[in-house]
């Protein structure tokens, strides 16, 4: 029977399936980072988890805050008055992570407290105080 499985598994005229040889394995070390680059300490990769967490709930805080206050409050006639409130709307949803973006784009190369503090900044800076405060 092992004859049968074998003959149609090939072609006429091939030579029998030969098991591979295993080959030795070259061992390489590989650099966990390069020279020129330190790695980010764990517990920093933590914190910049939790700020962005932090970040993220007040982009909610401000869509929020946004959607009470246009419930509350009739829109104005004026279009570039309109468009203008509708742009600052935009732009406090967006405000966290565009802070969170800038903080980590410029402060780029320098020493990570340095990151960290603009990071913290941006923590009292964007803060959704009509969420906060309870206004609208």
């Amino acid at each position: 029977m092992a004859d049968t499985d074998d003959e149609a598994l090939s072609w006429a005229g091939d030579e029998p399936a030969r098991a591979p040889v295993a080959q030795p394995v070259e061992t390489r070390y590989v650099e966990a980072a390069p020279a020129g680059r330190p790695q980010i300490p764990a517990a920093l990769l933590v914190t910049y988890g939790i700020l962005v967490g932090s970040y993220l709930l007040y982009s909610f805080g401000w869509l929020s805050s946004v959607l009470a206050y246009n419930d509350t409050h009739l829109a104005s006639p004026e279009p570039v008055n309109a468009f203008m409130f509708g742009l600052g709307e935009v732009l406090a949803i967006a405000s966290p992570a565009l802070w969170f973006a800038a903080a980590l784009l410029l402060t780029r190369g320098r020493k990570p407290l340095a990151r960290l503090l603009a990071i913290l900044v941006g923590l009292l800076v964007v803060l959704p105080w009509p969420f906060v405060l309870g206004v609208w």
